[in-house]
């Protein structure tokens, strides 16, 4: 299966209609970022999907979420372990694939042989939610990244990641969705049905000795900001 589906990403990604492209860069997915991911608008390969759970969820090789953009999800070693399906119609709906590995390898939209070659060279790690949050690339430091952790979480995998190849000198900046679900997210907060402590991000981090930091900022998500102010509404936003 993982053969079919690199294959289908990668041929996805040879050709992106200009409208689409537009619509990608127009997020604020920076075009270096978004050739390396290879990010592409998916269509439907002529060799018919090994995988049942693929097909019953979007169709025979993919006929459900033809022509959606195709976002190919990569482990740090490089290999696909899974895509995001986005629709650029107007209509906002999302559809994800993730192949079996994942339960115990790392998935954050936004991971390259480049983006880990920072994070070896001491760069930091800035957490956004979205893939479009990843427009806070414009922004951040050169040495810096940006990951996406696929929503207002973080994954035991994603924190044994971090605790594993962030430098000791280096420093996490959690900066999710300014909204209740992103703040409470981030802090953590008390289940109001059970009454039990729900540990956010920072301390999930900070109890794995990782270095870390809530980042507030002026506007509702990374890719709004950019949307509305560009480069340097980001970077007054955040202070960058």
């Amino acid at each position: 299966m993982r053969e079919w589906l690199t294959n289908a990403l990668l041929d996805s990604a040879e050709f992106i209609p200009e409208e689409a492209e537009g619509y990608i860069l127009g997020r604020g997915l920076p075009f270096r970022l978004m050739e390396e991911m290879r990010v592409g608008v998916w269509r439907c390969p002529e060799v018919p999907c090994p995988d049942s759970t693929f097909t019953y969820r979007h169709g025979q090789s993919g006929s459900r979420v033809d022509h959606w953009l195709s976002v190919p999800l990569w482990s740090p070693r490089g290999r696909v372990v899974g895509v995001e399906f986005r629709r650029w119609d107007g209509e906002k709906s999302v559809s994800k694939y993730f192949l079996p590995d994942t339960s115990w390898s790392p998935v954050f939209t936004g991971m390259t042989p480049s983006v880990l070659n920072r994070i070896w060279k001491g760069g930091d790690i800035w957490l956004v939610e979205g893939v479009f949050d990843l427009a806070l690339t414009h922004a951040v430091p050169d040495k810096d990244v940006v990951l996406s952790c696929g929503g207002a979480k973080i994954t035991p995998n994603q924190v044994a990641f971090v605790q594993r190849f962030l430098d000791p000198r280096a420093m996490v900046h959690v900066a999710f969705d300014m909204d209740e679900t992103g703040r409470k997210m981030v802090l953590g907060y008390q289940h109001p049905d059970t009454g039990r402590r729900v540990w956010g991000v920072l301390e999930r981090l900070e109890h794995v000795g990782v270095r870390c930091r809530d980042v507030q900022y002026r506007g509702k998500d990374p890719g709004d900001v950019w949307e509305v102010t560009g480069t340097p509404g980001l970077r007054r936003a955040f202070r960058l």
